[in-house]
C-alpha cells in the first residue's frame, strides 16, 4: 500500500531579513559618508572584525526563522482527503481516500492501513531559560541555555503508536511558526500546532 502525493514547500528567508547583517553592512558606508574613503581604508579591519561579529551573532536566530518557514502543513484544504505534515526530515499524511496513514522519521517510511493505528499524542519539553549577571556568567547561561533547547526539540514532537513490533512508535517533529523554541511565544505556537493535529486524529480516526 503506497501514498504518494506531494505539498508545496514554504518560501525561506535569506540572511538579509536580519537587521544586524544591514547594520554590519552600513557601518563602511556611514564612514564614507561622515569621514570619507580614506577613514574607511583606516578602519577596515576593525570594520571586518566588528561586522563579522555582528553577522555572527545573528546567525542563531536567523536560522530560527528559517525554521520558522519551514513547516508543511496541509489540512484538506480542497477537500481531497489528505492531511500532511512535515518538518525536519519527519512527515505524516493521511489518506482518507485509501484509509491509509503514511509516517516518515529521519531515514524510516512506512504506510500504515488506518486499523493498525493503537494511538497518538504529543510532548512539548521546556527547561526555561537561564539568565546570568556578569560576561562570564551570561556566556555559562546561554550555553547552558543553547543545550536545554537543542534537547527540548529533540524530545518534543507528535508520537503515533501503530501497530508494529520493529517500529511501534514514530515521533513527527514540529518547530513554532512563530516566535523561538525555548520562548513563550514559540512553545506556545507549537503547542497549537500539535494540538490541530490531535483534533485531525481525533475526527478522522475515532469515526472508524
Amino acid at each position: 500500500m503506497t501514498t504518494e502525493v506531494s505539498f508545496k514547500e514554504p518560501s525561506k528567508p535569506t540572511i538579509f531579513v536580519m537587521k544586524r547583517v544591514w547594520v554590519a553592512l552600513a557601518i563602511p558606508v556611514v564612514i564614507f559618508c561622515t569621514l570619507g574613503s580614506e577613514a574607511v581604508s583606516q578602519s577596515f579591519v576593525a570594520w571586518l572584525l566588528a561586522g563579522a561579529f555582528i553577522i555572527f551573532s545573528a546567525i542563531p536566530k536567523y536560522l530560527d526563522k528559517r525554521k520558522n518557514h519551514s513547516t508543511i502543513d496541509y489540512f484538506n484544504e480542497n477537500n481531497d482527503g489528505y492531511y500532511y505534515h512535515e518538518f525536519d526530515k519527519t512527515s505524516l499524511l493521511i489518506d482518507i481516500n485509501k484509509k491509509a496513514i503514511k509516517l516518515k522519521e529521519k531515514n524510516k517510511e512506512k504506510t500504515y492501513s488506518f486499523d493498525e493505528l493503537r494511538e497518538w499524542r504529543y510532548s512539548l519539553e521546556s527547561a526555561g531559560k537561564m539568565l546570568g549577571i556578569g560576561i562570564t556568567n551570561t556566556l555559562i547561561a546561554k550555553s547552558q541555555n543553547d543545550i536545554n533547547k537543542l534537547r527540548d526539540e529533540k524530545n518534543s514532537g507528535f508520537f503515533v503508536s501503530v501497530k508494529d513490533i520493529e517500529n511501534p512508535e514514530w515521533q513527527i517533529k514540529f518547530f513554532p511558526k512563530k516566535g523561538r523554541f525555548n520562548n513563550d511565544e514559540g512553545l506556545r505556537d507549537t503547542e497549537i500546532q500539535m494540538k490541530k493535529w490531535m483534533e485531525v486524529f481525533s475526527q478522522v480516526f475515532n469515526k472508524e
